[in-house]
C-alpha cells in the first residue's frame, strides 16, 4: 500500500514537471536544398553515403556562430529534414547517368564501381556569411581502397539581416557544396 502511494505521488510530481517545462516554439520557416536538376554525367556507378557530421550540424536546426565563437541554434528557421540527408539527396539529384552508370544512396544496398564517403565539418552562419565545408573520399569498388579525396569549402552572403535571408544564404552555400561534390564524383569516377 505504501509503495502504491509513493508511486502515485511520483507520477503526479513528474506530470507537474512536464507542464512547467517551456515548449519550444515551432520554426517560422522550413528550408530544403533540393530538388536540384541533374548537371553532371556519370561514367561509372557510384554509391553516395549520407555524410557524417556532429550532432550540432546533422540535425534539423540551423546553427550560427557569434563573435565570441559560441554556436547557437537559430530557433526561427529549420531544415525540412536532417541536413545530412538533404545534402545526400541534393548530390544524388545532380548526378545523372545511363544504363548501369547511376548514383545510388547507400540504403539501396547495391554493389557499385565506386563509393563516396564524406564528413561535413561546417554548415553554419557567421554574421551574414553562410559556410559549408566538407571532406570526401571516393573509394574504389569492392576493395574499398581509397581512390581520390577532396576538400570542399563554399560560402554565400545573406541579402539581408533577417533570419530568412540568412537561411537562404545557408541554402545557397549547401547547394554550392553539393554541386562541387557532384562535379568531383563525376570527374573522378571513371570506368576501369
Amino acid at each position: 500500500m505504501f509503495r502504491a502511494l509513493i508511486l502515485a505521488a511520483a507520477t503526479l510530481s513528474l506530470g507537474a514537471c512536464a507542464g512547467v517545462i517551456p515548449q519550444r516554439d515551432p520554426a517560422n520557416a522550413l528550408y530544403r536544398l533540393g530538388p536540384m536538376d541533374p548537371a553532371y554525367t556519370l561514367s561509372a556507378s557510384v554509391t553516395v553515403r549520407e555524410p557524417e557530421a556532429s550532432r550540432l550540424l546533422a540535425g534539423r536546426f540551423m546553427s550560427a556562430e557569434d563573435e565570441t565563437g559560441a554556436i547557437r541554434y537559430v530557433r526561427s528557421i529549420q531544415w525540412t529534414d536532417r541536413s545530412t540527408s538533404l545534402l545526400q539527396e541534393a548530390v544524388l539529384d545532380l548526378l545523372r547517368g545511363q544504363g548501369g552508370n547511376v548514383a545510388l544512396p547507400s540504403q539501396a544496398g547495391a554493389l557499385t564501381d565506386y563509393e563516396f564517403s564524406w564528413r561535413i565539418s561546417d554548415l553554419t552562419l557567421k554574421g551574414d556569411t553562410a559556410r559549408c565545408r566538407l571532406e570526401g573520399t571516393l573509394l574504389k569498388g569492392r576493395a574499398r581502397s581509397v581512390y581520390r579525396q577532396a576538400s570542399i569549402s563554399t560560402s554565400a552572403t545573406a541579402a539581408g539581416r533577417t533570419d530568412a535571408a540568412r537561411a537562404q544564404a545557408l541554402v545557397e552555400a549547401g547547394q554550392a557544396c553539393a554541386r562541387d561534390v557532384a562535379a568531383f564524383i563525376a570527374a573522378a569516377a571513371q570506368p576501369d
